[in-house]
């Protein structure tokens, strides 16, 4: 019988096998419970590591009704379900399943902080992946799902343990992060006081500006994208990292054609960001943008934390491992930053 793989272990599968080389196939039908294997059923190493998971012990779903627990290569989850509803498993093989993007995001509530769960919304909703070892860096790849598929995908599993924490925390998910600073610049501004953020309404990760004429000789392009905006009010705030923008003379370019378009465009670096004064006094800029509705005073402790919490979960500064994915990736066909 196959077996399911769930929490990190489909986490990891999710991470350490990029959807560019990525051969799974999605289940559109609803599976039975009863088809995956029991918890006393044997897991197999190369089984295991050919779908991409290597970190023990591995996190298996089984059918609720056994008393078998898991020991130090398994851990034992039991879902309370008949069956998984339609669209929210992929089978890596014959003999492999494992929870999807949406199914991963419900279940991780069960272990997960409501500032991680966020963060990895977030990244399950966008463009990029963290390595499926705990290392600094990312990779880019095709958005995984969107929060509305999330959000549908919840309302498919009510009565799922840490449900509650999976909604609350999908509020503050957006849709099109392109790195975790992108994400630690979207949370710090979107979230409210009562959580350690600066309160603003939230902003549109990576929205697309088109460009009049003149703008578009100057660019060469048809559009400019900007990285965290606030289309009601044409402001902006870019991150400025060291592998996104090395053609300085190019981003100036972009940036004055986007002033032309009537657009205010603040940028932040790594060193504010890891400085609370500096991004307090660049956010402090951004009087004109809506703050959210009966949203308090800024704690500067609060926020502090919080900023110290999203570099965490975004693993900065955290350092570079040699194993970085799960299966062969042809070089130079997945863009890696570290």
């Amino acid at each position: 019988m196959p077996i399911l793989l769930s929490h990190t272990s489909s986490l990891e599968r999710l991470r350490s096998v990029p959807p560019q080389v990525d051969t799974a196939k999605n289940i559109t039908q609803p599976m039975q419970m009863a088809q995956f294997a029991q918890a006393g059923d044997a897991l197999s190493e190369e089984v295991l590591r050919s779908a991409g998971v290597v970190q023990r012990p591995a996190h298996r779903l089984v059918p609720s009704g056994r008393h078998e627990g898991g020991n130090d290569t398994a851990r034992i989850h039991r879902l309370g379900f008949e069956e998984v509803p339609a669209g929210l498993l992929r089978a890596a093989r014959d003999d492999v399943y494992y929870a999807g993007p949406e199914f991963t995001f419900a279940l991780m509530a069960q272990a997960t902080s409501l500032i991680g769960m966020v963060v990895l919304g977030h990244e399950l909703c966008g463009t990029y992946a963290h390595f499926a070892q705990f290392v600094s860096g990312f990779y880019e790849r095709p958005a995984l799902t969107s929060v509305e598929r999330i959000r549908g995908a919840l309302g498919e599993l009510r009565g799922l343990y840490g449900i509650s924490m999976a909604r609350r925390a999908l509020r503050w998910v957006r849709d099109g992060s392109a790195s975790p600073m992108e994400t630690v610049v979207s949370c710090m501004l979107g979230l409210p006081t009562s959580m350690g953020g600066f309160g603003l309404v939230a902003p549109v990760l990576n929205y697309e500006v088109a460009l009049a004429p003149a703008g578009r000789g100057i660019t060469g392009t048809r559009t400019c994208r900007i990285d965290t905006a606030y289309p009601e009010v044409m402001v902006g705030v870019e991150f400025d990292g060291v592998a996104y923008h090395r053609d300085v003379e190019r981003d100036r370019r972009r940036r004055e054609v986007l002033a032309h378009e009537g657009w205010t465009i603040y940028v932040l670096n790594t060193e504010e960001m890891l400085n609370f004064s500096q991004l307090r006094n660049t956010v402090s800029l951004l009087d004109g943008v809506p703050r959210l509705r009966g949203s308090g005073p800024v704690s500067d402790a609060a926020a502090r934390e919080l900023l110290d919490r999203l570099l965490r979960a975004t693993r900065f500064g955290v350092g570079l491992n040699a194993a970085l994915f799960g299966t062969d990736v042809p070089r130079g066909l997945v863009r890696v930053h570290l």
